[in-house]
């Protein structure tokens, strides 16, 4: 008799048993589990939205497999890349380079879930997150390894995280310390729940919309198979933080505000330069901001209100951060293009600009002066005086430049003083994170820290290029040669924006 799934599933997915050689504290060690003082009984209420069983996972992973192959395979032998704008495929440069790893990191913290989560279902659910991760990895792989013949810059998929790039170990040390160091309970609140759940709506469902209107149909079809795994194992956070509402609201308050904050900073590093500046202005569907804002800061509410939180304290230094952060990262990656892996669109030709200036009302005040000063350095023949020569002083929390998360006007030094070493931040929330728990971030050495202790020889941007591992065959420059800042010139026509063939 072939019994239903609802007959058998309880029982399949509750493995948990009494112990008998070993104390239950050693097995499942506090400092893995994150189960503080929450009683065992509290765990076993711990109950996922999603049901699924191995053999139907197994069926749908392999059909959602066999449409992305067959998709890649297409499109790569019909020569689509050759027909995309220089700028979408820096974005796409950007997007392998510094998540591919991260996609890796995660089989390793939901491997911890399998073995560590206070609650058997989780540990079962853990498995199939395991899974969709190391499927992620394998996707990127695979993409970048095909587009290799096109551009070296590709290889960074894998090379990136065995770098020290500045950029890459600011991604890595968010990661690393959301994925690898933190707990099962907080890795699940700022892992699971705010970035899977949350901001990467932005990484995959935004710019895969972005891909596909830019002609790049191969990657966005791969960024929405993704996300569809996302949506399945980022589930983990939402019962762990009912959980955590009932017995310990204090820390699940404090671990959302954190982890919003910080994710916050990592996206305006990531996506908002790709969506405002790299995706062809007329491929654009929304703005980083309005896309923030209907799908993360709505969604973000919402999770609130539902479960008893309240806005972060900072939520409306927050919402200037959101207006400037991007902007300014982007102005900054392009200044410190060498140190990229990927050429940045400057993005700022007349057509962009009128684009910005509608989307962000204080742009032009904010951010244009300062392109007026770039774009007169390269029409009067000098671009050597927009390249650095120098590197950016960095958060110590973020490990991203000074002043880049607010406006050019609110650059209010924020420090801290911790057993004798002086802390510099991008902001008073990011000091605010690092006070909450300073023996956590202390001890990191941002690259800059590390030129100053001599670690970088010599002591120079030659120096610095060097250690990141930047050669000449990948070393950032503008996406397209600076023609761009012919629109300001007298006498020439706005240089038309191109249009990807379909």
């Amino acid at each position: 008799m072939l019994l239903n799934r609802d007959d058998w599933y309880e029982t399949s997915r509750d493995l948990d048993w009494t112990l008998s050689y070993v104390d239950r504290d050693e097995a499942f060690p506090a400092s893995w589990t994150g189960a503080g003082d929450i009683p065992e009984d509290a765990w076993r209420a711990w109950e996922e939205p999603f049901r699924v069983s191995y053999r139907d996972y197994v069926r749908i992973q392999r059909e959602k497999e066999s449409g992305v192959k067959a998709v890649s395979n297409t499109l790569i032998r019909a020569g689509v890349y050759d027909k995309l704008d220089p700028a979408h495929v820096a974005a796409s440069q950007l997007h392998m380079g510094t998540t591919c790893m991260v996609e890796y990191m995660a089989v390793t913290m939901q491997s911890r879930f399998c073995r560590f989560a206070p609650s058997p279902k989780w540990r079962n659910l853990g498995v199939f997150g395991m899974l969709d991760e190391t499927r992620h990895t394998q996707l990127d792989m695979r993409f970048s390894h095909d587009l290799l013949k096109q551009d070296p810059r590709f290889d960074w998929a894998q090379k990136a995280f065995h770098t020290n790039e500045w950029g890459v170990l600011a991604v890595k040390n968010f990661f690393d310390d959301i994925m690898l160091s933190a707990d099962c309970v907080e890795a699940a609140l700022a892992t699971s729940l705010t970035v899977e759940h949350g901001f990467t709506n932005i990484q995959f469902v935004a710019l895969a919309a972005d891909a596909m209107a830019a002609g790049d149909i191969n990657w966005s079809n791969l960024l929405s198979s993704i996300q569809t795994d996302e949506a399945r194992h980022a589930q983990q956070g939402f019962p762990t933080l009912q959980v955590l509402m009932e017995h310990d609201p204090e820390r699940a308050q404090r671990a959302m505000d954190v982890a919003f904050w910080r994710s916050t900073r990592l996206f305006q590093t990531l996506t908002g330069p790709a969506m405002d500046y790299y995706t062809p202005v007329r491929q654009r569907k929304m703005s980083f901001k309005e896309f923030m804002l209907e799908w993360i800061v709505n969604h973000h509410e919402r999770i609130l209100e539902d479960y008893g939180l309240k806005k972060p304290w900072y939520w409306d230094q927050f919402l200037v951060a959101l207006e400037n952060g991007h902007h300014a990262m982007h102005i900054g990656t392009w200044f410190w293009r060498p140190t990229l892996f990927w050429k940045p669109n400057a993005g700022v030709s007349k057509a962009e600009r009128k684009w910005l200036n509608e989307k962000y009302p204080s742009w032009e005040e904010n951010w244009g002066v300062l392109w007026d000063e770039i774009i007169a350095n390269v029409n009067s023949g000098h671009p050597e005086l927009t390249l650095p020569e120098t590197l950016p002083a960095l958060c110590n929390l973020t490990q991203l430049p000074l002043g880049s998360a607010m406006s050019r006007h609110e650059l209010k030094p924020a420090t801290s003083v911790y057993q004798g070493r002086l802390y510099h931040f991008d902001s008073e929330i990011s000091k605010w994170c690092f006070d909450i728990e300073p023996e956590r971030y202390a001890g990191h050495m941002t690259v800059v820290d590390r030129f100053i202790a001599g670690q970088i020889q010599p002591m120079n941007l030659a120096g610095g290029l060097q250690w990141m591992g930047l050669t000449p065959d990948v070393m950032g420059d503008d996406a397209y040669g600076y023609r761009w800042a012919a629109d300001y010139t007298n006498g020439h026509a706005p240089t038309p924006v191109p249009v990807p063939a379909a």
